[in-house]
């Protein structure tokens, strides 16, 4: 397996699914119960500051991650490879949602190895200095998470740039979606009554971090795109 570093970066930022054990205890679907999320190569967690998460924090508990790829189609190749990360809890920051006023710790895993996987067997130690490298924040996870949060929350926001740049009125656009992203531009796609349309949009330059491909999009579609 190439690239076994920002492979597995990218299986952090973009999981199908994820399995925690805490001093063996296991809980199935941290990802979505415990906002599973990459902080600079490191698995951060968000939970309540009462629950029984944030008192492993406290405690350094030792961990476990398991990871299921969510890279690619559902029937693509990299839907085999599996993450784990193993590692000592430390807590973290206290937040206070801003919709709900919730008081939530961040948890953080302290990695002491992480192994790729594939479905075949093969299994491959990430050296840890190559997976917490601060240019692998923007990986492929990243982008397909992107773009899947683009055609999730910004449909309305995509369809005004075609309705702006091709000249096809927002009431004639049956459909519409960023089909590609990457970090030189966006691809966009849509269906009017005369059929299917793809048009690509190139950013002025490569997006080079996070922060950078934000404002590229910005910037290149003309949206409200976060």
């Amino acid at each position: 397996m190439p690239d076994v570093a920002e492979l597995a970066r990218s299986i952090l930022a973009c999981p199908e699914s994820a399995e925690l054990a805490v001093d063996g205890r296991m809980t199935v679907g941290c990802d979505a119960d415990l906002g599973l999320r990459d902080e600079w190569g490191v698995p951060t967690f968000s939970c309540r500051s009462s629950s029984s998460m944030a008192e492993a924090g406290r405690e350094g508990s030792r961990a476990l991650v398991t990871l299921v790829s969510g890279l690619g189609p559902a029937d693509g190749p990299d839907r085999s490879l599996t993450l784990t990360l193993t590692g000592t809890l430390r807590i973290g920051p206290l937040d206070s949602c801003t919709c709900c006023g919730e008081e939530r710790h961040d948890v953080l895993l302290d990695l002491d190895f992480v192994v790729l996987g594939r479905g075949n067997g093969d299994r491959r130690r990430v050296p840890l200095g190559e997976f917490r490298s601060p240019t692998l924040r923007l990986n492929r996870g990243y982008l397909q998470r992107a773009l899947e949060h683009a055609n999730d929350c910004h449909r309305e926001d995509l369809g005004q740039v075609v309705a702006r740049t091709t000249g096809t009125p927002a009431e004639h656009l049956i459909d519409v979606q960023l089909a590609d992203l990457t970090t030189h531009g966006a691809e966009l796609a849509w269906i009017d009554p005369e059929g299917g349309h793809r048009s690509a949009l190139w950013f002025s330059r490569p997006a080079r971090s996070v922060e950078e491909l934000g404002v590229l999009l910005r910037r290149e579609l003309h949206a409200g795109i976060c």
